[in-house]
C-alpha cells in the first residue's frame, strides 16, 4: 500500500494531518471517531507511539493498524460485494443500523459509564461483521438487536483485547436460540446489481430460497462450485461472494494481521475429514470442494478464526486450533439436524483455546 501511495504521500500526509487537527481539537466528533480515525492513520502511515524503556522491538503493527486493515478486509471482502449482488438498498440500511445501535447506542453508553476516552475501534470491526453473518433478509430490528447485543457481550466477556469468544458470532448463536425463524428462512438468490428504486431494504420482494446445505440434506443437490465461488447462490448476506473472502483474507495474511496456520488448517482440516467420511459413508457426506465453498467456512476461517484474541497464539496451537475447528464443522454438517457448523465449531474452540494454549506450552517447556 505504502509504494502505490508513495507518489501521494506528501499530499496525503498533509491531509491527514489536517484531519488529525480537525478530530482531535473536536471533542465530540473525537469521542465517536477518533479511534476510527487512528485505525486507518496507523494503516498507512507508521504509528507516532514508540517504546520509552527497555525491550525495543522493531514492529510498526499495533492495535489500531490491525482494526483498521480488519476494517479495510471487511469493507473490500463483503461489503462491496454484498452491495453488487444484493443492490445498496438491501445492504447499507442495515449497516447503517448496525452501527447507529451497537456503536453509538450500546458502545457510546458503555464508554460513558466506563469514563473512557473515546469509542474503541473494536465496535466498528464487531458491528461490520453483523450484517454480513445475518441472512439478506433479516429485518432491520433483528440487525439492530444483534449488534447491540455483540457489543454488550463483548464489554462484559472482558472489553477490547479480552474477549472469551468471539462476540458476533456469540450474538449470532443468541439470535439463533431467540429468533430461529429469521435465520432459517432469511435467505434470497442474489439479484446481481439488478434492484429497482422499488425493493424493500429486508429484500422482502425477493423469493426466499433454501441455502446450498439445505438443498444437500433435503435433496442431495449440489450447488455449482462457480456460483458459490463468485457468490451467485443463497448464504448470509456476507459469505456468498466467497472469491473477494479469499482475496481479502489473503491480503491479510500479507500484511502479517491473520495468521495463515489458522485458516489453512481450518480449511485443510475440513477437506481432509470430508474425504475421510465421504470415502466411508458416501454420497451422503457433502463432497469435499462443496464443503469448503459453501456456508459460511471462508468468512469463518479468514475472518472469525484467526482472531488474535479468541484464538491461540502459540503457533504450534494454531494447527490444532484450526483442525478442532474443522473437526467439528463437518461433524454438525454432516452429522446432525443443523445445517451449518463454522458458528458452533469457532464458539466450541474459542472455550477451548485457553487449555490448548496452557498445554502447549506445558509440552513446549516441560512444564
Amino acid at each position: 500500500m505504502k509504494k502505490f501511495l508513495k507518489p501521494l504521500e506528501p499530499l496525503l500526509d498533509k491531509s491527514l494531518n489536517a484531519a488529525e487537527s480537525f478530530i482531535h481539537t473536536h471533542r465530540k466528533v473525537n469521542f465517536f471517531f477518533g479511534a476510527v480515525f487512528e485505525a486507518f492513520d496507523g494503516l498507512i502511515r507508521n504509528p507516532k507511539e514508540t517504546a520509552q524503556s527497555p525491550p525495543f522491538i522493531r514492529h510498526n503493527y499495533d492495535v489500531k493498524r490491525f482494526m483498521g486493515a480488519v476494517l479495510v478486509a471487511l469493507v473490500c471482502g463483503w461489503v462491496l460485494p454484498a452491495i453488487y449482488l444484493y443492490g445498496w438498498q438491501c445492504v447499507v440500511p442495515k449497516l447503517i443500523v448496525s452501527f447507529i445501535a451497537g456503536v453509538f447506542i450500546a458502545d457510546f453508553l458503555w464508554v460513558i459509564i466506563a469514563r473512557e476516552e473515546h469509542i474503541a475501534e473494536g465496535g466498528f470491526v464487531t458491528c461490520l461483521f453483523i450484517p454480513a453473518i445475518l441472512p439478506p433478509q433479516a429485518p432491520l430490528w433483528l440487525i439492530g438487536l444483534g449488534a447491540a447485543l455483540a457489543i454488550i457481550f463483548r464489554n462484559i466477556l472482558g472489553g477490547v483485547g479480552n474477549n472469551l469468544v468471539n462476540p458476533a458470532l456469540f450474538s449470532r448463536l443468541f439470535l439463533t436460540i431467540c429468533f430461529p425463524a429469521f435465520l432459517v428462512t432469511g435467505y434470497q438468490m442474489p439479484l446481481i446489481g439488478t434492484q429497482g428504486i422499488h425493493t424493500v431494504p429486508q429484500g422482502l420482494d425477493a423469493v426466499t430460497h433454501a441455502t446450498p446445505f439445505t438443498a444437500f440434506k433435503t435433496s442431495g443437490e449440489v450447488a455449482s462450485y462457480l456460483s458459490l465461488l463468485l457468490g451467485t447462490t443463497t448464504g448470509s448476506l456476507g459469505e456468498t461472494c466467497r472469491l473477494a473472502l479469499i482475496l481479502a483474507g489473503l491480503w491479510l495474511m500479507k500484511v502479517k494481521v491473520a495468521n495463515w496456520r489458522v485458516p489453512a488448517s481450518y480449511l485443510g482440516s475440513v477437506f481432509i475429514f470430508s474425504v475421510f467420511f465421504s470415502l466411508i459413508l458416501g454420497k451422503t457426506v457433502a463432497p469435499p470442494f462443496f464443503q469448503l465453498l459453501s456456508g459460511g467456512l471462508i468468512l469463518g476461517a479468514f475472518f472469525m478464526a484467526t482472531d488474535p484474541i479468541t484464538t491461540t497464539y502459540n503457533q504450534t496451537a494454531k494447527w490444532i486450533f484450526g483442525a478442532g475447528c474443522g473437526f467439528i464443522t463437518v461433524l454438525i454438517r454432516d452429522f446432525t439436524t443443523l445445517p451449518e457448523g463454522v458458528m458452533y465449531a469457532i464458539l466450541l474452540m474459542n472455550l477451548l483455546a485457553i487449555p490448548i494454549q496452557s498445554l502447549m506450552v506445558k509440552i513446549r517447556y516441560r512444564l
